[in-house]
């Protein structure tokens, strides 16, 4: 077999292939130590082509042509939601499959092929939702940013904010994150100083990059190996380690307040929600006398969250 690559990330080794597999392929191999090397246990294939409702095939959870039970359904499992379908005669074709790896649920769905328009006013403070298109595209608006959706650009959505859309014959991984969680994970990846302050995402997940790839990748690997029998190891050490990783890699991997500090490089300050909503309020009234008490009022946050935030985002 020739490949252009190989890529080693711990057991995960990817190769692009040009050898029974479309242009843009990838052939996944998960090797396991043994007595002899290294032997192949996983191996999977996957690309621009794929049946991309293949993905976590035997952890359907709903197929439906109801937009209210769709609408129903996508609210209690993230916030809650308006969808619209403005075409006429156009109906959704909605699949939804969910499987549990460790303590996070790990979605992939479509509407189908017809357009649907959705806003959601946010509610849930806890969670983020991460996004990774595997078909088709859409536009989003969400934390004063409006950027296209395909499947080299998805989101990382803060559910507490609000958020508006449309999608067209769209597929995608959704991954719900608490955002404790991954403050908690930073903590112990870069020291007690990474847990003072939540972590902040750019809501555009660039996908492009070597680091975006990495995560997509790895994301193919897991429902691979859900759909390949992973669920039915009782090992819990197992299912948490991948869990892991993946903070780890979205902690390293995409752009966010700890990046710098857990990977040593300059990388771009993504400021808190709060500390832009202070800064903001500062700008347009100059002439305001204003103390911390009244600042962390306006920018709904406590008097100590916002005073690290600062000290985290234009100090440290």
């Amino acid at each position: 077999m020739k490949t252009g690559y190989v890529e080693l990330s711990g057991c995960l080794i990817v190769c692009r292939s040009i050898f029974g597999c479309d242009p843009g392929c990838y052939i996944l191999f998960y090797l396991r130590a043994g007595a002899q090397g290294y032997w192949v246990v996983l191996c999977t294939c996957w690309g621009a082509e794929h049946n991309v409702m293949a993905v976590l095939s035997k952890f359907t959870v709903m197929r439906s042509s109801d937009l209210a039970e769709l609408q129903e359904m996508i609210s209690n499992f993230s916030s809650p939601v308006q969808l619209t379908i403005n075409r006429k005669g156009d109906e959704v074709d909605a699949n939804m499959a969910v499987a549990q790896v460790g303590d996070m649920p790990m979605m992939h769905g479509t509407f189908g092929e017809v357009r649907v328009d959705w806003h959601s006013e946010g509610e849930c403070l806890d969670t983020m939702l991460l996004f990774a298109p595997t078909k088709g595209g859409g536009e989003i608006t969400h934390l004063g940013q409006t950027w296209d959706l395909s499947t080299d650009v998805g989101m990382m959505r803060d559910l507490s904010i609000e958020a508006t859309a449309y999608q067209e014959q769209f597929h995608s991984f959704v991954l719900p994150i608490s955002k404790a969680k991954i403050r908690d994970h930073a903590r112990c990846l870069g020291g007690e100083q990474l847990g003072l302050c939540p972590v902040e995402f750019d809501p555009v997940a660039d996908f492009t990059t070597k680091g975006g790839q990495l995560i997509k990748q790895y994301l193919a690997y897991v429902a691979n190996a859900l759909d390949h029998g992973l669920i039915d190891i009782e090992n819990a050490l197992v299912t948490s380690q991948m869990c892991d990783l993946l903070l780890t890699q979205l902690l390293t991997q995409m752009k966010n307040s700890a990046q710098g500090a857990l990977t040593g490089q300059d990388v771009v300050h993504v400021v808190p929600r709060h500390v832009k909503r202070a800064q903001e309020y500062i700008h347009v009234n100059p002439a305001e006398a204003l103390d911390m008490n009244s600042l962390s009022m306006i920018a709904g946050c406590s008097y100590r969250t916002l005073q690290l935030s600062y000290l985290a985002a234009w100090i440290y």
